[in-house]
């Protein structure tokens, strides 16, 4: 166990380097100042939850939304970049898009952020008239630890009986919180280091016995709940060493019945869609194009 000492040295490093360079396009630049930023406080089991958002000039009454969760190995906190992503999806699929500001561990760990998670997406259901969106056409979308409290959140509605998103977007997620940081990286070559990884899991998670409950490790959820999610886009990095859990989550998805889609872009690492590297435009019509499919269908 760490001590509080060095878990606030721990997470002031984490918070401090970036792994992964963020480039800023124009473009992306450009849609920030077209649409509407309103921050909103949401109760939630921990307290209020402040959540960002995003509503473009030409925003449908009715419309769908989408609920958008940042990464950042649940220790590192929101960023600019986030919004511009959650602008793209408003203007370009004319929708609302809410940008979950969760809590950040160790300050916060397992499950609290889980807990807001959920707590958001059963509130957005029960406003959907007060927020002028139509409740069919709710979906999430997450990255990295976001991606995983997508996953998660969408197990604990199952679980609890909630309604569920109509989509949910896994964006190169962590999903194994068991297997150990040296088997996911190996010998191939990856931004992570194991000490880094090691890290995030030490602040989140501390508790050893909690890495395998399915709601932090959704890789090793029943069949029977995995059976009752809604259909999933999984996006993966070549890459990266979080792939295989991604992958192996892909499958586990498929033979329980899902309706799952993986696309993977093999020469791009963690982080590059929502950095804007490499293959970040081929995945961003991904996301865009699957998000309105699926709000074509609902």
């Amino acid at each position: 166990m760490l001590s509080p000492e060095r878990k606030a040295e721990l997470a002031a490093h984490l918070r401090g380097t970036s792994i992964v360079g963020t480039v800023f396009p124009d473009d992306l630049i450009a849609r920030m100042a077209r649409v509407t930023c309103e921050e909103l406080l949401v109760p939630t089991r921990v307290g209020q939850t402040r959540g960002i958002l995003v509503t473009p000039p030409a925003a449908r009454s009715g419309g769908p939304l989408v609920m958008n969760i940042h990464g950042g190995g649940f220790v590192r906190g929101y960023q600019e970049r986030d919004t511009m992503f959650c602008a793209l999806l408003a203007e370009e699929l004319g929708c609302k898009v809410l940008d979950l500001d969760y809590r950040l561990s160790p300050e916060h760990p397992f499950p609290t952020a889980l807990h807001e998670t959920r707590d958001v997406l059963e509130w957005i259901f029960a406003q959907a008239g007060g927020l002028d969106i139509d409740p069919a056409r709710i979906a999430m979308c997450g990255h990295s630890a976001g991606g995983n409290l997508v996953a998660a959140a969408c197990l604990m509605a199952v679980q609890d009986g909630g309604q569920l998103p109509c989509l949910q977007i896994l964006d190169y997620p962590f999903l194994d919180a068991v297997t150990s940081p040296e088997s996911k990286i190996a010998d191939e070559p990856s931004i992570f280091t194991p000490e880094r990884l090691h890290a995030f899991n030490d602040l989140h998670v501390p508790d050893h016995k909690d890495r395998a409950s399915p709601l932090m490790s959704p890789v090793y959820a029943d069949r029977a709940d995995l059976a009752r999610l809604p259909a999933a886009r999984i996006l993966v990095a070549g890459l990266d060493p979080l792939r295989h859990e991604a992958e192996r989550y892909a499958s586990l998805l498929e033979e329980a019945g899902v309706a799952v889609t993986i696309n993977r872009f093999e020469s791009s690492d963690h982080g590059f869609l929502i950095a804007n590297l490499a293959e970040y435009r081929a995945a961003q019509d991904v996301v865009l194009h699957a998000l309105r499919t699926a709000f074509e269908r609902s």
